[in-house]
């Protein structure tokens, strides 16, 4: 309303005083003219004493602040209600006359907040300092030295992951343990470099050793592998082909050895030792094959010797039994008693049917031409 009252007294008064000037030119009464221009001005002094003062104010409590220890500082102070209050161009929010607005430092750095105060086209302005706490400064080293330190770390980390070995591994996890705070992924990640680790030796065990127990162990704990899967598959892949070479070369040796056996033992036992050890062969062996086959016809014809000769053994010794004992069998056959009948052709050890039966020596029975009845002597 005072705007208001001021403008239209403003202008009142810029009109009636050209018509006052013209007036005076011209000659012309006066009076209405100073009346109205005195109504006008009257009005222009009312417009003035009823509009507010535009100027806002604007009061800090502390022109020069500390940060406490995590580097913040609250900028408080006094401005007009109807003001509008910016720090740094941030709008901060007024409650009635005062307001409180909390900074932040970044860095060691002393920091300048500009604050605005505006008002019906009006601005008043004051400068705070916001200066670093010694405690902030100590911390911000602190944390200056956690970061240059967590950086080495992951550099070392890092490294072991590329180039897992345990020297690699043993100096991150120095530098790890070094940190003041802990970090759940580096102790996940040291975890897979240390599972790394332990399949190298595995598989280092299996290299040295070539044993298929080792090589299983190792097998196994590189199917969990997350690092460098397709080095360690290689290299299990090269372990299993020299143990399937040196049990390979052990089956031949032992087939070897066995047919050597059953060569210099020819015996059905030694054979099937040296057949069955050939037969496990991965690869077939023709030459011991034949070998094997040969120590078998040997014992053939070893056991067809050996018939032979017994045959020709139990001849001899049959064909020298009746020369030795002729006279015994002669002396037996005069002693034996049979029956004989006296148109029979036969010779009985009891009647065998009809007819006159006489007894009589076997030499005698014999010497007349009688042979021995069958259901006698069957």
């Amino acid at each position: 309303m005072g705007i208001f009252i001021f403008v239209v007294g403003f202008l009142t008064t810029v009109v009636s005083g050209i018509f006052f000037v013209l007036s005076l030119i011209k000659k012309r009464p006066l009076r209405n003219k100073i009346v109205i221009f005195m109504g006008g001005f009257l009005l222009l002094i009312g417009g003035v004493l009823l509009t507010p003062a535009t100027t806002p104010e604007l009061h800090v409590d502390e022109a020069d602040l500390v940060t406490n220890e995590q580097g913040e500082a609250a900028i408080t102070g006094q401005t007009n209600p109807e003001a509008q209050l910016t720090i740094n161009g941030v709008e901060v929010s007024l409650a009635d006359e005062t307001f409180s607005y909390t900074v932040q430092l970044e860095d060691e750095e002393e920091q300048e907040f500009t604050l605005q105060a505006s008002m019906g086209g009006n601005t008043k302005e004051e400068v705070v300092t916001v200066k670093p706490s010694r405690a902030f400064l100590a911390s911000l080293q602190a944390e200056k030295q956690e970061q240059a330190a967590l950086e080495k770390a992951e550099t070392a980390l890092a490294l072991a992951e590329t180039q897992p070995n345990q020297k690699n591994y043993d100096e991150a996890v120095t530098l790890i343990h070094a940190l003041s705070k802990t970090y759940e992924d580096f102790a996940t990640r040291l975890t897979v470099v240390e599972e790394h680790l332990a399949i190298g030796k595995a598989l280092d065990t299996a290299e040295a050793s070539l044993e298929r127990s080792d090589f299983d162990q190792a097998k196994e704990l590189v199917a969990q592998a997350v690092l460098n899967k397709e080095t360690f598959e290689s290299r299990l892949s090269t372990v299993e082909t020299k143990i399937s070479e040196k049990e390979a070369e052990a089956l031949v040796a032992e087939a070897v050895q066995a047919v050597e056996a059953a060569e210099a033992e020819p015996t059905k036992d030694a054979l099937a030792r040296a057949e069955d050890a050939v037969a496990r062969l991965k690869t077939p062996d023709e030459e011991l094959a034949t070998r094997t086959k040969t120590v078998a016809q040997t014992i053939t014809a070893n056991e067809q010797a050996a018939a032979q000769a017994k045959a020709e053994e139990e001849r001899q010794a049959a064909a020298a039994v009746p020369e030795q004992s002729q006279p015994a069998a002669a002396s037996n056959q005069a002693q034996t008693s049979v029956l004989v009948t006296p148109t029979g052709s036969k010779y009985h050890t009891r009647k065998c049917g009809n007819g006159t039966y006489t007894p009589a020596t076997l030499a005698e029975a014999q010497s007349r031409g009688l042979t021995p009845c069958a259901k006698c002597f069957p």
